[in-house]
């Protein structure tokens, strides 16, 4: 018989056995205890950051809209100001006389 270190082959394969056993186990643990939760976790709070996306993209379209609509009056009142002057003969701030 042969001994490697004081043990058989057959102990040697018991004991690799054992420690494969042990090894496995302890992953399989480690991933129901600490790595299942965690990635849950971390679905969740993906899904919660994507909904609040949506809710910021809203509002920053709705934002756009309320902009470009002040814009449109902005250049109207420019516009009816410029007919205005004109008519009433006053000249522009950048037909000034020193």
């Amino acid at each position: 018989m042969h001994l490697i270190l004081g043990l058989s082959i057959d102990e040697w394969a018991e004991t690799l056995s054992a420690v494969a056993i042990l090894v496995s186990g302890g992953s399989w643990l480690f991933k129901k205890i600490a790595l299942d939760p965690l990635r849950l976790d971390i679905q969740h709070l993906s899904g919660q950051i994507g909904q609040q996306l949506r809710v910021h993209e809203k509002e920053l379209a709705d934002l756009d809209d309320r902009l470009k609509t002040h814009d449109h009056e902005l250049d109207s009142h420019s516009v009816r100001l410029t007919r205005l002057e004109d008519h009433a003969g006053i000249k522009g701030d950048n037909e000034h006389e020193d």
